[in-house]
C-alpha cells in the first residue's frame, strides 16, 4: 500500500516515541500540547461537531498527527454524510472507530484507519485476527494489560498493534511494548513524557 507523506510522517514518529496522546479532557489538550516532543500523535476522544475542528487545527499547528475517535464526537452521525463532514472539513490524518463496517467508508475517503478492540473473550481474539485481512493501518487492543494476548497476535498478524486502556505507568507501555505493541495509547500525561527506551 502506497503511503501519503503525512501517513509516513505518522509511522516515523510512531516508531520514535512509542506514545499516542489519547485526550479525554481540555486539560489533556494543554498537557499534549506541553509534550509534543515527546508523543507520536493524538486520538481525540472528546468534542462536538462545533469544537472538533478547533481541537484538531490546535494539534496540526503544533505539527502533531491527528486521528478523531468518531464514536465520541457529539452529534456526529456515522454514516456516509458523517464520514464526508470529518473527511472534507475536520481533516485529521484519520479516525478511530469501534466498528469495522466504518473502516472501509473511511478508506475510500482517504483517512487512516485504527480499528479498536475490546479484548474480552477468545470470540474477540480471533475477530481481531480477520481484521489482519482488513484495510486497516492500526488496530488498537484494549486493555493493554494483556501482554499475552498482544504477544499473540502480534506475532500471527502482519497489521501494526497498538495498545492502550488501563495503562497508566512507564512500566506498562515498556511492557507493552516489549511484548510486540508498536505504540501504546494513554491519557496519561506521566507516561507522555516518560522515555519508555
Amino acid at each position: 500500500m502506497k503511503r501519503s507523506k503525512d501517513e509516513l510522517e505518522f509511522f516515523e514518529r510512531l516508531e520514535t516515541y512509542k506514545k499516542i496522546a489519547a485526550i479525554k479532557t481540555p486539560k489533556g489538550l494543554e498537557e499534549a500540547i506541553k509534550y509534543k516532543d515527546r508523543i507520536s500523535a493524538v486520538f481525540l476522544l472528546m468534542g462536538n461537531i462545533l469544537t472538533i475542528k478547533n481541537y484538531v487545527e490546535l494539534f496540526q499547528k503544533e505539527g502533531l498527527p491527528v486521528f478523531v475517535h468518531i464514536e465520541k464526537i457529539g452529534g456526529l452521525s456515522i454514516n456516509s454524510e458523517g464520514l464526508d463532514f470529518i473527511a472534507n472539513y475536520i481533516k485529521p490524518l484519520g479516525i478511530v472507530t469501534t466498528k469495522p463496517n466504518v473502516i472501509s467508508m473511511a478508506k475510500k475517503r482517504k483517512l487512516m484507519t485504527v480499528q479498536r478492540i475490546f479484548m474480552i473473550d477468545t470470540e474477540v481474539y480471533d475477530y481481531a485476527k480477520q481484521m489482519d485481512k482488513a484495510e486497516v493501518d492500526l488496530i488498537e487492543i484494549m486493555p493493554s494489560r494483556l501482554p499475552h494476548v498482544i504477544q499473540s497476535l502480534s506475532r500471527e498478524m502482519d497489521t501494526p498493534l497498538i495498545t492502550g486502556g488501563l495503562l497508566t505507568e512507564k512500566e506498562h507501555a515498556q511492557e507493552a511494548l516489549a511484548c510486540g505493541a508498536l505504540a501504546v495509547t494513554t491519557s496519561s500525561s506521566n507516561v507522555w513524557k516518560a522515555d519508555l527506551t
